[in-house]
């Protein structure tokens, strides 16, 4: 008999405890992003562990995150086309989910008001025959510029689910304010596979650093890298104008972006007008690792998200500005301790003359980039799957 159905007796639990069976947990998502992989690995892992199988359900991906490089197909999961289609303006998916619901005793979607299946999952709680919950933000964090059209529904939904994996304490708080009980929320402190990085940081031959520069033709100056996808939240004019006036300042200054989307064209642009501006698309792996070891901070005036995850544990302090619409992970950021924020209106000039004084300060830098190496340590994707995991025997109960 498994862990759960042997310490819970007569409980009123999903059919699969009550038969002694292992309980079936599916997760069902629009894709699956490279950066998850590791988490993925971990959690199927810790839950067989616990007599829990996992069942992992994915799409192919909408066209905005295909072209941002990151989707991945992982071995074990099942693949689900969803179909999209437009009401008044909104783009909505619909993925289909009944047999999934009959076959899991608990199943984890998005918290997305645009996926339609939610609101199914939401409308029928009694009738689906297995417990529902949401995995996510626990609120539009881009409200202000994306608009607040689905939040009704979002905070509707949210209410009425059985469990909640927020990203991080932040996003706790902003399940409870759409009025989700503190009890039944599980913050699972979102990270990358962290340890990998680190790990193959610290395998790297010692001539790595001075062999990248010789490759992508980098000067001998300092070097400033972005690390993530190229959309518009991310404000890749911004950077681009932020990086000249860094160049204004320290001479030998250099550039260094990984990562592709949507925009990609804007950095393409500024590294056919700048030698110093270097423009390698999405990498992955000991090549992302590689490349940023020649690096000394990370660039991100715009969305903050889980890069900043990565470029702790590359030992690299965040430049960002105060903007509205930071993802969950801003919350890691500290400034002055890991990194610098800037004022919400700073402009690309005050951002690049914010980070030029920082490259010229060697004390400040390395006492944030000793800030960054130490908040990273705790974030990895093997303690976000222990969490997430702990949660799903809570909601199992």
């Amino acid at each position: 008999m498994n862990e759960l159905s042997s310490s819970h007796k007569g409980t009123a639990v999903p059919t699969s405890l009550e038969t002694s069976q292992d309980p079936v947990v599916t997760i069902l998502l629009k894709n699956c992003h490279q950066y998850r992989v590791g988490f993925y690995e971990y959690l199927r892992e810790i839950l067989d562990q616990k007599g829990i199988r996992l069942r992992l359900v994915v799409g192919t991906g909408l066209a905005e995150d295909v072209a941002k490089g990151d989707t991945v197909d992982l071995p074990w999961a099942e693949t689900r086309r969803f179909t999209t289609l437009k009401v008044a303006g909104k783009e909505l998916l619909w993925q289909p989910g009944f047999d999934l619901v009959r076959e899991s005793d608990l199943i984890i979607t998005e918290q997305a008001s645009k996926q339609i299946f939610n609101a199914v999952l939401a409308s029928l709680p009694a009738r689906i025959g297995a417990r529902f919950a949401f995995w996510g933000h626990g609120n539009n964090f881009q409200s202000s510029i994306e608009g607040t059209a689905g939040d009704g529904l979002k905070r509707w939904m949210t209410k009425r689910a059985h469990w909640f994996f927020s990203y991080n304490e932040l996003s706790t708080r902003a399940a409870v304010g759409f009025g989700m009980d503190l009890e039944r929320v599980t913050a699972v402190m979102n990270s990358t596979d962290t340890e990998q990085i680190r790990a193959t940081r610290a395998a790297l031959p010692a001539d790595t650093p001075e062999r990248v520069r010789q490759e992508l033709g980098l000067g001998a100056g300092p070097v400033g890298l972005y690390l993530g996808g190229v959309y518009g939240h991310k404000r890749p004019e911004f950077l681009v104008a932020s990086a000249e006036q860094i160049r204004r300042l320290i001479p030998d200054f250099q550039m260094l972006v990984i990562g592709s989307g949507s925009k990609a064209n804007v950095m393409e642009d500024a590294a056919q007008r700048h030698d110093w501006f270097h423009h390698v698309g999405a990498c992955y792996g000991d090549e992302k690792v590689a490349l940023a070891s020649v690096a000394s901070i990370q660039l991100m005036p715009g969305l903050v998200g889980l890069n900043i995850v990565d470029a702790f544990a590359m030992g690299l302090p965040t430049i960002t500005t105060n903007i509205d619409y930071h993802s969950p992970e801003i919350e890691y950021l500290v400034n002055g301790v890991n990194g610098v924020v800037t004022a919400e209106n700073a402009t690309p000039r005050e951002f690049g003359t914010a980070a030029a004084d920082l490259l010229d300060n060697e004390t400040l830098l390395a006492e944030l980039s000793a800030g960054a190496e130490e908040s990273g340590r705790s974030l990895t994707a093997e303690n976000m799957a222990q969490r997430f995991a702990d949660g799903v025997v809570q909601a199992l109960l």
